[in-house]
Parts: structure tokens; C-alpha cells; sequence
């Protein structure tokens, strides 16, 4: 009896040493479609061509980086990140975090965002209250949004955008900011009040109190780690001809799904002033577009893209990369969705396609053979890069990168899909070259944590949203 419980108490250390090796993903905020349980996963499928010991110092790019999460990751392992993206929101993360190495927020930063001066409102209270935020979340979201604007140093400036961001996400239910029944809050008619809205919007009475912002802080502070990297506010399609990148990552808006830009209206209006044109990748026949991405990237030897189902199957995307003479290795994952919100159909159908595809006449890929004899059973280097803590850590934890994968394979977390593992790790005869992977159509269930799927749609709306 005492083995047994000495043996479960191991193992819950075990999972615990592995969640705080990954506390960097908590500096993120919940972005809907999100990868960042899906990461582990991206980067063993990378490991499978290009080993791991060799990524330091490697180019990896991101053509969209959305919430931040892969090219966050894709810093912690040691590669050179270069991320892209055109909407105000995604370079808000990617200057706070995947480009910034040393700069964190203060307590003084804070008080400062919580000090009255006696400032008249801004816009985000003089427009969205009571219809979209209580007073005194929109009176932080404007001080955070003024300092910004008025401090010199990049890093810190997007840091403070960033915190208002979260804050403006935590005041409503799955971090869906749109008018809702939040105004009932402004009349006291609580009662009213859309029963699954009532916690978040109570919380968000208590998100500038002191102690509250401050521990926000410390959490977006925790993914602040040295590395390599560059933010370009820019189209992938006028990046990709002059950036030399090893691997490249492609996580477009997925066709026939409701638009990123629908769902952060509000978000890009406090960041942008405005509201954002829909992607043309969002439309039902967005994934002809893929196709123009593919061939502007035929220079980098990696590609890794993911998409939903909606519109396309997974044979229709691996055939676009094989026209171009790409050999592929493609997975499908069901998605778990949260059962309160996500019909039975939708559980059922939905899933998220990840295909790779890589030149086989690369150079990089050719001298990667002579060192591995089997793909399946590749040794993983014990470290891959270091992410230092700085003194002004403010007590935050920085990950080791070094064991992020190892660790996530060991414990069978439910970020790599449980039916994967044996598959990745299995003998094959026939295998015995890295460039022979297993054929396409494995599925493999992935449950989110942390990001929000699409079809998650939360039912404080008085009028839901059209799918664009």
C-alpha cells in the first residue's frame, strides 16, 4: 500500500515539475483556435525531420502569429523566431513576449494604471459602458492604452497593452468581449443577468484591485525568457521572399469558421481605433489561398500547417503540397470541445488537420540522414537552448526549455494525444530513413486547455454571431 501512494506521489511531482516547465503559456491570453496544447505535438512532427539538438540558432518562422503561443514556444526550444502577423492584437504579443527578452512590468508600473489623476474619460469609457465593460475595467483598459502610447520603450509599452487586453478578456464569459447583459450590472437588475455571465462580471469588479492586477502581472511577466527574435507587422506573402527560414509554420484563419475579426471587434477597436476587414482566408473558398503561400515558401526545406475541416480534407491539402514536390506526413485531431456550449454533432465532426510537408532534396535535410537510422526512435537531446531567469524575475518561474518535450512524451499529457504516442514511439521495419514517415491519416483526440476552439460559442449574447 505505502509503494502504491509513494508511486502516485511521484508521479503527481512529475506532472507538476512538467506544468511549471510550461508556465510561460499562462503569460498568454486565450486566443480562440489557439496551438498551444497543440505545440508539443508541432514540434515532435519537427523533431522527426530536423532533430532537436540542432534547432539553437535555427530560423523557425510563424506566418501568423495569432496568440503567440507556437512562436513562444518555438523560442523557448532555441530557435531564431521570426513571427508575422497584420493585426494590432498579435504584434501586441509578439513585441511583449516573443521579441522581448528582459523588459517586465513593475508593482509601479501597476499602481501607476490603478493611481487617479483626475483624467476625464477616455474613449473605451466614453463608448463601451455600460454596453461592453463595468466603469472601472474601462477606466484601466484607457490608462493602460494612454501609457502605452506615451512610453518610449517598445517592450513595455506592448506589455501594458497586453495587460489591458486580459483584463478586457476576463470580464466576460469564455473571454467573448461583446455587448451582452454586462449593462444589467450599471442598473443593479442582477437578477437579469444571464446566469453563466454572473461570475465573470462579479470578477470583474475585483480586476483593479491591487493585489489582482498585480498578480495578472506577474503571470504575463513568466513568459518574458531570453532568446532570438523579430516581429514584423507585415503580410506573410511580402515576408516569405526574403526571409530564409529553416521551418515554417503556417496557421491561417480557417476557411468557412467565424472570422478572428468578428470575434475581437472590441479588442482591435481599444488597440486600433477600428474595426479590421475580414481575412479573405476566412471565405468558404479561403484554402485557394494556400496554395499561393505554398509557392512563395518552396525555399524553406520545413512546412508544418495546420487547418480545419469545415471546408477541405485532409488529402486536398497534402495534394497541394506534393504539386509542389513536397513529400508529407499529414494527422487529424478530434477536438474536445467544452461540453456545456459544443453540440454532440460538433464533438463528433470536428477536427484540426496538421500536415507536413518537406523537400527531400533539401541540403539540411540530406546531412540530418547520415545521423539518424530510424525516425521512430530518435534520442532527444537533454537541452536545447537556455531561458534565463532575470533578478527583477519578480519570483516568476522561467521554463527549461531543454525538457519541455521529453516530459510531455514521458507523462502521456493529454497535450500529446494519448493514441499518438505508441505510434511515434513503435519499431517499424520499413522505416528505417527519416524521410519515410508514417503514411497520412493518423487520428488522434486533443483536448484544449487554455484556448478557446471556434465552435465554442458562449450564450451571453442577446443576438449570437453569423459564421463568416
Amino acid at each position: 500500500m505505502q509503494d502504491c501512494r509513494h508511486g502516485d506521489g511521484a508521479a503527481m511531482r512529475k506532472r507538476a515539475r512538467s506544468r511549471r516547465k510550461l508556465a510561460f503559456f499562462g503569460a498568454l491570453f486565450p486566443y480562440l483556435g489557439g496551438k498551444r496544447r497543440l505545440c508539443p505535438l508541432i514540434f515532435r512532427e519537427v523533431d522527426r525531420l530536423l532533430p532537436r539538438r540542432h534547432w539553437t540558432g535555427r530560423t523557425f518562422l510563424d506566418g501568423f502569429l495569432g496568440g503567440g503561443s507556437v512562436s513562444l514556444y518555438a523560442k523557448a526550444m532555441g530557435f531564431r523566431v521570426v513571427a508575422t502577423d497584420i493585426a494590432e492584437r498579435a504584434i501586441t504579443v509578439g513585441r511583449a513576449l516573443i521579441e522581448n527578452s528582459r523588459v517586465q512590468l513593475t508593482h509601479e508600473d501597476v499602481i501607476r494604471l490603478l493611481t487617479p489623476n483626475g483624467e476625464p474619460a477616455m474613449r473605451v469609457e466614453q463608448t463601451m459602458v455600460p454596453s461592453v465593460f463595468t466603469a472601472n475595467v474601462a477606466r484601466l483598459i484607457d490608462r493602460a492604452v494612454a501609457q502605452a502610447r506615451i512610453t518610449p520603450d517598445p517592450a513595455k509599452a506592448a506589455l501594458l497593452k497586453m495587460l489591458a487586453i486580459r483584463v478586457a478578456l476576463l470580464e466576460h464569459p469564455m473571454s467573448q468581449v461583446r455587448k451582452g447583459t454586462i449593462h444589467r450590472m450599471a442598473s443593479g437588475e442582477f437578477e437579469s443577468i444571464t446566469e453563466s455571465c454572473v461570475h465573470h462580471y462579479v470578477e470583474g469588479l475585483r480586476l483593479t484591485r491591487p493585489e489582482r492586477l498585480w498578480g495578472l502581472a506577474q503571470q504575463i511577466n513568466a513568459g518574458v525568457f531570453q532568446g532570438e527574435a523579430q516581429v514584423l507587422k507585415e503580410s506573410v506573402f511580402d515576408v516569405l521572399p526574403r526571409v530564409q527560414a529553416d521551418v515554417a509554420y503556417f496557421d491561417p484563419p480557417y476557411p468557412g469558421v467565424m472570422s478572428y475579426e468578428k470575434e475581437y471587434r472590441v479588442i482591435d477597436e481599444i488597440l486600433e481605433g477600428a474595426s479590421r476587414p475580414t481575412s479573405p482566408f476566412t471565405a468558404r473558398d479561403g484554402a485557394a489561398m494556400i496554395d499561393g503561400l505554398l509557392e512563395q515558401a518552396q525555399h524553406i526545406p520545413i512546412w508544418i500547417l495546420s487547418l480545419g475541416n469545415e471546408v477541405v480534407t485532409i488529402g486536398e491539402l497534402e495534394e497541394k503540397m506534393k504539386r509542389l514536390g513536397r513529400e508529407t506526413r499529414a494527422l487529424e485531431i478530434r477536438h474536445q470541445h467544452l461540453p456545456a456550449v459544443a453540440t454532440e454533432e460538433k464533438k463528433e465532426s470536428n477536427r484540426e488537420f496538421l500536415v507536413v510537408g518537406w523537400d527531400p532534396t533539401a541540403e539540411i535535410l540530406a546531412s540530418m540522414r547520415k545521423h539518424v537510422s530510424d525516425v521512430a526512435d530518435i534520442e532527444l537531446a537533454d537541452r536545447a537552448g537556455e531561458v534565463h531567469a532575470y533578478p527583477d524575475g519578480h519570483g516568476a518561474e522561467h521554463p527549461a526549455p531543454g525538457s519541455l518535450l521529453d516530459d510531455r512524451l514521458k507523462e502521456r499529457d493529454p497535450a500529446i494525444p494519448v493514441e499518438l504516442v505508441p505510434r511515434l514511439r513503435r519499431h517499424r521495419e520499413a522505416e528505417p530513413r527519416i524521410d519515410i514517415p508514417d503514411p497520412g491519416g493518423d487520428e488522434v483526440t486533443f483536448d484544449h486547455d487554455g484556448e478557446v476552439p471556434f465552435e465554442s460559442r458562449g450564450r451571453h449574447e442577446q443576438e449570437p454571431p453569423s459564421r463568416g
